[in-house]
């Protein structure tokens, strides 16, 4: 599961907490206001105005408000971040409409943490400057509330800078979070590419730059496992002629130049269509996915050209290769496949070498 969808169920699983705080926040209304009722501190009339405000308009703009968003967060042609932003709104508007309709219970406030906390989950200090200004909005909204009704006290007034410093103390945090967040992610981004690259470093041949021995069998093995009629590939095989006579005339350091300069010229034609590897001494692979033998036939005789017309400093004779090409067909195991390809690499040099065999 990669990380935009892991993303994804998350902020799935979000919406869904909205929703079930919607729900709880509803009931807790609807029983509170059945309680004042009882106790006779509140009348049961459709014209009573604790129902109005407090109960049935709470309701309604939740309800809305969640809707809105879990269709923001469902839709496929909305950006990821506007998804995020949506969920961080739905969780202000909720704080707020919670905290200004139910006022005399100060704690209500504290709602305010809910999209702080969020957007410290997400690592966005956008999202998190603007929810730190949607909780002063909200305490601020708090204020207003008791003013209009006539209801603030200095008791009242203190316990609101008492939230707001706690509001700032909490962005303080959130702050500290998202940036270790982005520092631990970012160590955890530089190990992986680290690891990649140790990889594939212990996956390659150091003379050549061709992937090794090692790196070739795997591949293979994985090809082969997975190989269909649907999903074809070929293995061409390559061993230099008389490699043995150029160190034992010219030195190993001539020999190396003639490897390195083959491995160059089989990088170049293998392409993005293949992947080469240097399989031993002086013998080289190519595994070529979704590709023909006559298609591979033609590539190796152009690569053939190319290394047969060079001509190295130490030698102005012509230094050739012999190579075999397999095409996979159903039943063939990797160890067949290559035990094929090693027989008609075999019949190439017999019968004269410098050239392409394709195995019958």
């Amino acid at each position: 599961m990669d990380n935009n969808t892991l993303r994804d169920n998350f902020r799935e699983q979000l919406a869904n907490v909205h929703a079930l705080t919607v729900l709880t926040v509803s009931f807790v209304e609807i029983i509170g206001y059945m309680v004042l009722v009882h106790y006779g501190i509140q009348q049961f009339s459709a014209d009573n105005r604790y129902l109005r405000y407090c109960v049935v308009l709470p309701i309604l703009v939740n309800a809305v408000t969640h809707l809105a968003a879990r269709l923001i967060v469902h839709n496929t042609s909305v950006p990821r971040n506007a998804k995020n932003t949506a969920i961080i709104v739905a969780a202000m508007i909720t704080s707020f409409v919670v905290a200004v309709c139910h006022k005399e219970y100060i704690v209500t406030s504290c709602a305010f943490v809910f999209p702080m906390l969020l957007s410290a989950i997400f690592s966005d200090k956008k999202l998190l400057n603007a929810s730190f200004l949607g909780a002063l909005f909200i305490l601020a909204g708090v204020w207003a509330a008791f003013r209009l009704d006539g209801t603030s006290t200095l008791t009242t007034t203190l316990n609101l800078l008492v939230l707001v410093a706690f509001a700032f103390v909490a962005y303080l945090c959130a702050r500290i979070s998202i940036n270790f967040s982005h520092q631990t992610y970012t160590t955890i981004e530089w190990q992986e590419r680290e690891k990649d690259w140790l990889l594939d470093h212990v996956r390659r041949d150091q003379m050549t730059g061709l992937y090794n021995h090692a790196a070739f069998v795997a591949q293979l093995n994985e090809m082969a496992e997975k190989a269909s009629k649907d999903n074809p590939f070929c293995l061409a095989m390559i061993d230099m002629d008389d490699f043995k006579h150029i160190n034992d005339q010219f030195g190993h350091d001539c020999g190396d130049d003639v490897l390195v300069y083959a491995a160059n010229i089989i990088r170049h034609y293998s392409g993005k269509t293949g992947i080469a590897y240097r399989y031993g001494g002086e013998e080289f692979a190519i595994i070529f996915p979704k590709k023909t033998a006559g298609e591979v036939h033609d590539v190796m005789q152009e690569m053939l050209r190319r290394v047969r017309n060079h001509r190295f400093d130490f030698d102005d004779k012509s230094i050739t290769f012999s190579a075999s090409v397999v095409e996979y067909t159903e039943g063939l195991t990797s160890h067949t496949l290559f035990a094929l390809a090693d027989q008609t690499l075999y019949m190439a040099k017999r019968a004269g070498k410098n050239q392409v065999l394709i195995a019958c």
